[in-house]
């Protein structure tokens, strides 16, 4: 037999402490390749990025503000993002439902949704769009972010490189 009565393998080193070393191993490469291997690299060549920021549900002075050609940042990190481009709006419109079932979309007086588009001279790799200070741009996320007339966020609807 392989395990004795008390439990010991070949009759010389125990079960838990078998266990106990396993875990010990499992963690010290979790270490290692979490904070020890190299992360993957970036692209460095710059490369000129176009995304598209969705803003819901503000008023008129906001649209305005978001209009006005202007450098944005993150408002967490206070890094450069981009550079509005253009600025288009639409009333902003929300789904009611009714008493009887039925789901309606009414326009919400003063209120309005921009799409800005915004510029930036980043890092294309196989893993995504990065900013130059390497912040990920990927569709679905929120920005959010200040310019010199406006402190908002958006989410991002799309983002290609230009040519």
């Amino acid at each position: 037999m392989f395990i004795n009565k008390d439990g010991k393998l070949f009759g010389k080193i125990s079960i838990i402490d078998i266990f106990v070393i396993l875990a010990i191993v499992v963690a010290a490469l979790g270490i290692y390749t979490r904070f020890i291997t190299p992360a993957e690299k970036v692209a460095t060549e710059s490369q000129k990025i176009e995304y598209t920021l969705l803003v819901e549900n503000v008023r008129i002075g906001t649209v305005e503000a978001l209009q006005q050609p202007s450098p944005i940042t993150n408002n967490t990190t206070k890094e450069y993002i981009g550079d509005i481009i253009s600025a288009t709006y639409t009333e902003a419109v929300e789904g009611k439902e009714f008493s009887n079932g039925e789901i309606k979309a009414l326009t919400i007086p003063e209120r309005y949704d921009v799409t800005i588009t915004v510029q930036v001279d980043g890092k294309i790799n196989d893993s995504g769009f990065y900013t130059s200070t390497n912040q990920a741009i990927t569709v679905g996320s929120t920005q959010f972010f200040s310019s010199k007339y406006a402190n908002t966020s958006g989410v991002i609807t799309s983002v290609k490189e230009i040519q």
